[in-house]
């Protein structure tokens, strides 16, 4: 209210004060002069109202609550870290370690500190220092940005087609609980995803038969890193147990030294980057084999055999997009495969009904 407003208003409650009760205006608090009397008693109202005028940048209005652009990252941290980071027992570097915080490792915010936060992820609660952690907003920026997405297969078999039509070409076959990466694409259609198999096959599936992810992953306290440890043992040791011969067994370990090396395409280095045959040959070729630089010639110039009398050391055979072999892997045993399989796993180990072999073949015959 502007103050010109506060005074006719003044005016009007004196006027009418004056005229109903008089005897409120003592005799010292008016003059002689009948303006100056009532311009004085209005001063005095006025002041004692303690009016002031009010400017524009006084004037505050609510601000809106900044908005969360990633929701489903509210009251969650990601490890922001290469490897892993330790969780600890307290918030404390020399305090017990209760398990560990993965790269890309998500975790619920318990109780955040200026330098540690109390996390919750899968079965392991402890501290991690903020330093290695992303929180809300930030967390979904790193993820949308560096995380890659995951479809996970929700039924029991997966065609995998080379155009976005149920009626198009099938270029291979992908089993129930297997995941696979997301590639995105600008020609992407509702209701279908495109993703990579491995270095020689990429397609769409129907989005209604997979379950899209972050390749997130949640962290492992110390108990499940030893039954982890044991598992592995277990493992390898059904797989030695597996081996008929002394041979198969050094091909086998000597190929799994390289996994984590990089898939690079016409590469032959198991150090510095092959792709899938080239991987096959040079590690049969260590122990004095020669075979065939592509895929498909290798299928062809070596002995077949049956898939369900497959041993370790044999090489399994897939198909490519235009039915030709364009993908091999070495069968290591306890129902898993070591290949060289895309530009983004290199080489890895993956089970052997990651997709559909066509055909297998051996190079040593008991």
């Amino acid at each position: 209210m502007k103050k010109s407003s506060v005074i006719s208003m003044a005016f009007l409650a004196v006027g009418t004060i004056g005229i109903l009760t008089p005897a409120f205006v003592s005799h010292a608090e008016v003059l002689d002069d009948s303006d100056v009397g009532i311009t004085y008693a209005l001063d005095q109202y006025v002041s004692s109202l303690n009016v002031k005028e009010i400017k524009e940048e006084d004037v505050t209005t609510e601000e809106e609550a900044p908005t969360c652009k990633y929701p489903e990252f509210e009251g969650k941290c990601l490890a922001y870290v290469e490897e892993a980071v330790n969780v600890r027992a307290e918030p404390d570097e020399n305090s017990e370690r209760v398990g560990s915080l993965p790269v890309h490792g998500i975790a619920l915010v318990a109780e955040k500190g200026d330098t540690w936060t109390k996390i919750e992820s899968g079965i392991t609660m402890g501290y991690v220092r903020n330093d290695y952690l992303l929180f809300g907003d930030a967390a979904g920026a790193y993820a949308e940005e560096t995380c890659p997405k995951v479809a996970k297969v929700n039924t029991t078999t997966l065609y995998v087609r080379a155009e976005q039509n149920e009626n198009s070409e099938c270029l291979t076959m992908i089993p129930e609980g297997e995941s696979y990466e997301v590639i995105p694409r600008d020609d992407d259609v509702d209701g279908w995803t495109y993703i990579q198999v491995d270095s020689d096959i990429e397609g769409y599936v129907s989005s209604e038969y997979v379950d899209i992810s972050y390749g997130f992953s949640h962290a492992i306290s110390v108990a499940e890193e030893e039954e982890i440890r044991k598992q592995k043992e277990a493992e390898e040791q059904a797989r030695l147990a597996e081996m008929t011969s002394t041979k198969r067994q050094e091909i086998v370990n000597y190929a799994l030294q390289f996994v984590g090396n990089p898939y690079v395409y016409g590469g032959t280095s198991l150090t510095n980057g092959t792709d899938c045959s080239g991987f096959t040959m040079s590690v049969y070729a260590h122990f004095g084999y020669g075979l065939p630089r592509t895929a498909a010639a290798q299928m062809q110039g070596l002995s077949s055999v049956d898939l369900s009398a497959i041993q370790p050391g044999d090489l399994l055979f897939y198909r490519g997009k235009d039915g030709s072999i364009g993908h091999v892997t070495m069968y290591i045993g306890g129902g898993q495969v070591v290949h060289a399989s895309s530009s983004t796993t290199g080489i890895i180990v993956s089970s052997i009904g990651y997709r559909t072999p066509c055909a297998a073949a051996r190079i040593i015959w008991d």
